[in-house]
C-alpha cells in the first residue's frame, strides 16, 4: 500500500494522544441501556399491568426531553434517571404515595441490569493496550454525567488504560458547543498531537474537526476509509490495531 501524509497509517504515527468517545465507540452502550430499560419496563408491568410497548413509547419521549442538553447541567446520573422514571410513572397516571419508593427501586434495577450488560466493543481492549504499550496517551472525551462515565470506565476495566477522562457534565459544554477546544486548553494538548475516534458524524467528527483535530468515524456498517484525513473511517478496532502495528 502506497502511503501519503494524509493516510491513516501515516497520521497515527505522529500522534501522541489518542482520543475516544465512550458510548457506542468503546463499548456497547445502546445494547446495555436498552436491556437496563427493558428491566425497568418489566418491573413496572409486573406491578401495575401497563403494557411494555406503551412504556417503551412513553420512555422514548421522556428521553427526548431530558437529554436535549447533552448532560451539561452538572447533575448526577441518578438525578437524571430519577427524573426520567418519575416522568414515566406520571405519564401513566402513577402518582400514588409509593411513587418515591417505586422510583428508588427502579433506579436499583436499572443500574444492576446495566452493570451486567456492559460489554466492550470487539478488539477495543487490545487496541487500547497496544496504544499504551507504545507510550502514547489515551483521553476519553464523552457526553454524559461524570459519575456514570467514570463508573463505566471502571466497570469495563479501562481505568488503568485511560490517562484522562472528560465529560460534558464536568465541563458544562457539549461537544458541539466547544468542548474540544476547552479540553485541548485544559490538558495542554496541541491539536496536531491528537487523533480522535467517535461514532457520531456530527457530535464527534465534525465537532472535533472544527477544532483542527484529525477525527476518525467508527462505523461497523461501512468499509474502512483510510486515504483522506477529512473523511477517515474505521469499522473495527482490530483493523485499527493492525494499522497501528504497521507503523510501529
Amino acid at each position: 500500500m502506497s502511503l501519503s501524509a494524509s493516510t491513516l497509517p501515516s497520521i497515527i504515527a505522529s500522534k501522541k494522544w489518542f482520543g475516544f468517545d465512550l458510548d457506542d465507540t468503546l463499548h456497547e452502550f445502546r445494547k446495555a441501556s436498552a436491556q437496563a430499560s427493558q428491566s425497568v419496563f418489566e418491573s413496572i408491568h409486573a406491578q401495575y399491568g401497563i403494557g411494555i410497548d406503551s412504556l417503551k413509547s412513553s420512555y422514548s419521549q421522556v428521553l427526548q426531553t431530558t437529554t436535549a442538553g447533552a448532560f451539561t447541567d452538572g447533575r448526577t446520573s441518578t438525578d437524571y434517571r430519577r427524573e426520567r422514571f418519575t416522568r414515566l410513572l406520571q405519564t401513566h397516571g402513577i402518582n400514588d404515595a409509593n411513587q418515591d419508593t417505586d422510583v428508588e427501586s427502579l433506579l436499583t434495577i436499572y443500574k444492576s441490569s446495566l452493570k451486567s450488560s456492559l460489554a466492550l466493543k470487539a478488539g477495543a481492549l487490545s487496541f487500547l493496550r497496544a496504544i499504551q504499550d507504545r507510550g502514547k496517551k489515551i483521553i476519553v472525551v464523552t457526553e454524559g454525567p461524570a459519575d456514570a462515565q467514570e463508573w463505566t470506565i471502571r466497570e469495563l476495566g479501562l481505568e488503568p488504560l485511560v490517562d484522562v477522562a472528560v465529560t460534558t457534565n464536568e465541563i458544562g459544554k457539549s461537544k458541539v458547543e466547544g468542548l474540544f477546544s476547552i479540553v485541548l486548553y485544559k490538558y495542554d494538548i496541541n491539536r496536531e498531537e491528537i487523533i480522535y475516534f467517535g461514532d457520531n458524524a456530527i457530535r464527534d467528527i465534525k465537532a472535533s474537526q472544527e477544532e483542527g483535530i484529525v477525527a476518525v468515524l467508527y462505523d461497523e456498517k461501512q468499509n474502512n476509509q483510510l486515504s483522506d484525513k477529512f473523511s477517515l473511517r474505521i469499522n473495527s478496532w482490530k483493523a485499527m490495531q493492525d494499522i497501528l502495528e504497521l507503523e510501529s
